[in-house]
């Protein structure tokens, strides 16, 4: 039997307007681990500059990696831990990583903000000559928020032409609301990345630090490390469920 059942995230979407903060018991978390790689992984590297260099550039690329939400002066501030990380888990110091989470959600609410708008008001000209680069994992992070509304508007042209001509292609019946698909797909994607969850982002701290060592190393928080441990050894149990977004909702589409 189906059923849809829409659960309501008003209250994460206030509540993500507060800076997430690490929790107290954090700072010992991250000593723990600065004090265990060196001695347990398989390289049996010392945490170093070179280690925390790597450590800052996973960080700063998982959030961002298109180039296309921070901007360069955010990068030149973030720059002053690239050599650090080593020292601030050994001081039990995590708040870098939320600091980069507070900054990226900053940030990415002006991006989605500004994308949401240009939708509602552009009238789009396809017979100018312009470009957008898709893949951006090596291009510079723009300079200025003009520069970033600029990349945006055409990244959102590119979005609107590519749905149009797929329509056109498909020769579909269908009714086009590309404007709206485009707003409420933005609108998910910021709910997604926004919820305020403090162990979500210290795993996502100090998995990049792991990955320094090597790309399969990973830090797993508790409850990641129970839902692991579930599924290898086949004790999952429970219902299933098929789950969905509908604007910003989770919508519980079937249970099996």
């Amino acid at each position: 039997m189906k059923r849809i059942i829409a659960l309501s995230l008003m209250s994460l979407a206030l509540a993500a307007d507060a800076a997430v903060e690490p929790r107290n018991y954090y700072g010992n978390v991250a000593k723990r681990l600065g004090d265990m790689l060196p001695r347990y992984h398989v390289l049996q590297k010392q945490m170093n500059d070179e280690i925390s260099q790597r450590a800052w550039t996973n960080l700063v690329t998982f959030y961002d990696f298109d180039h296309s939400i921070f901007l360069q002066s955010d990068l030149d501030r973030l720059a002053a831990h690239e050599k650090t990380i080593d020292d601030e888990l050994r001081q039990a110091d995590p708040s870098f990583g939320f600091e980069v989470y507070n900054l990226y959600v900053e940030r990415l609410r002006e991006r989605v903000g500004f994308a949401t708008n240009l939708l509602a008001e552009c009238c789009w000209d396809f017979s100018t000559n312009e470009t957008y680069r898709i893949k951006r994992k090596d291009a510079p992070w723009p300079l200025t928020p003009a520069d970033a509304e600029d990349l945006w508007r055409r990244r959102l042209k590119n979005e609107v032409l590519v749905a149009q001509v797929n329509h056109d292609l498909d020769k579909s019946t269908n009714r086009l609301d590309v404007v709206s698909d485009l707003q409420k797909r933005y609108r998910q994607y910021v709910t997604f990345m926004t919820e305020p969850d403090e162990e979500a982002v210290l795993q996502h701290y100090l998995s990049a630090v792991c990955r320094a060592y090597d790309p399969h190393t990973d830090y797993m928080s508790p409850d990641v490390k129970d839902d692991f441990d579930m599924e290898m050894n086949l004790t999952l149990c429970g219902i299933g469920a098929t789950l969905s977004m509908d604007d910003g909702a989770l919508k519980i589409v079937e249970v099996l």
